[in-house]
């Protein structure tokens, strides 16, 4: 795939005899995602991320792609792999002029809360715009990140969770040893949601796409942090749900005597 003068490779499409060396960036997103990506955003014209953050980055394909999207003023990106950047990506890098603008940190857990903290303080200076997470998608450090990452967002900043929904997809093969370890996302977006419907201020909108789902961040000032999920979803009580059951159903058997014919 090219993109002006990048190259990115294609994994899902590599054949036995077809290799670009180095020369390139590895590319991990199917075209069907990046058709859902251009719908949301493209409503969002407007939409600025001057400072963005990625969990999960690969080889820097990614980074390479959202950079050339949105321009951002600060672009970083964590992996929990030990690894450097490919001399590809690095002069994607000084071809932007972007030295100071790009950064990559490797070897770090997106769950890491003391270093993923002091990042975004350091690169960010404690303000986000956009974060997008494509790490680990399991279900406890998918929530970790979240918890750390989403009071940094500005109102009306973006988080978006990729590949929520690996658990449905049947024409996506799976390692067993993935299997092994992973809780569906599905349960998490579905917290979301519960969160959601408690309070608009906290999350004010939710969109999801069978790709990726996104986080609205509303205006609610989330105080100093640790952020804990749990605080933000009300689920009425059952004993509750049980009282409110019994006046309805006794309404109903009442509303059906007095429609009764009389003798």
């Amino acid at each position: 795939m090219l993109l002006d003068d990048l190259v990115f490779r294609l994994p899902r499409r590599a054949t036995d005899t077809w290799e670009l060396g180095e020369e390139c960036l590895d590319f991990y997103k199917l075209k069907r995602l990046v058709d859902q990506y251009e719908t949301f955003f493209g409503r969002r014209a407007d939409f600025a991320a001057d400072h963005l953050l990625e969990l999960g980055i690969f080889g820097g394909g990614s980074m390479a792609f959202w950079y050339e999207c949105f321009r951002p003023r600060k672009h970083v990106g964590i992996d929990i792999k030990r690894r450097t950047d490919s001399p590809y990506f690095c002069r994607f890098v000084a071809s932007r002029e972007a030295q100071e603008r790009v950064k990559t940190y490797w070897g770090i857990s997106q769950d890491d809360v003391a270093a993923v903290t002091r990042i975004v303080d350091t690169e960010f200076d404690g303000r986000l715009d956009l974060v997008i997470d494509d790490a680990s998608h399991f279900y406890a450090p998918t929530r970790s990140s979240f918890q750390i990452l989403f009071p940094f967002l500005r109102p009306g900043g973006h988080y978006i969770i990729e590949d929520w929904a690996w658990a449905h997809w049947r024409d996506v093969p799976l390692s067993p040893k993935f299997l092994a370890r992973a809780s569906q996302l599905t349960t998490l977006v579905s917290e979301l949601v519960a969160a959601v419907g408690t309070n608009a201020d906290v999350i004010r909108h939710i969109d999801v796409y069978q790709g990726f789902a996104v986080l609205e961040r509303g205006p609610a000032r989330l105080g100093p942090r640790p952020f804990d999920l749990d605080d933000h979803v009300y689920v009425r009580p059952r004993r509750a749900e049980r009282a409110v059951g019994r006046i309805f159903s006794k309404s109903a058997q009442l509303l059906h005597r007095l429609r009764r014919p009389i003798a």
